[in-house]
């Protein structure tokens, strides 16, 4: 009979310490983090430009760089024909200083306003002078 009841309770103190490690490993379980959202999303699309003080309207695309995990293509900016990479930090896209197309060096930032909204500030450099610009994209 005593056999019996240590052999119970020895059976019972290991069912208590395997449901205990069930529910220690169910605790450490990695977290699905489902709700990531890429930062360069919101900045996606065609955009409408109006871009001063050259008093231009143009079209830029702006598209995921497949080579950058947080870079975008703008292409078209600045009425150029080519692109400029630009890399996403939170709410802004950051161009440094590249060729954009027809011999023009550009560089700036641009700012998420609202979806419909991006301001961007940049310069382009013909090799002789500077021009500051300021152009509002919008959809």
């Amino acid at each position: 009979k005593y056999n019996l009841s240590l052999h119970w309770s020895s059976l019972l103190l290991k069912a208590i310490y395997f449901i205990t490690i069930l529910f220690l490993f169910q605790s450490c379980a990695i977290e699905d983090d489902s709700g990531y959202t890429d930062p360069r999303e919101k900045f996606l699309g065609t955009w409408s430009v109006s871009d001063q003080p050259g008093r231009i309207n143009y079209t830029v695309n702006i598209s995921k760089n497949p080579a950058q995990s947080a870079n975008v293509l703008l292409n078209n900016f600045a009425d150029m024909g080519g692109s400029a990479d630009g890399l996403v930090v939170g709410s802004k896209i950051i161009i440094d200083k590249q060729n954009i197309g027809n011999d023009f060096l550009s560089s700036g930032t641009g700012t998420y306003i609202s979806e419909k909204r991006l301001e961007f500030t940049f310069v382009l450099d013909d090799g002789i002078e500077l021009e500051p610009r300021a152009a509002v994209f919008s959809r």
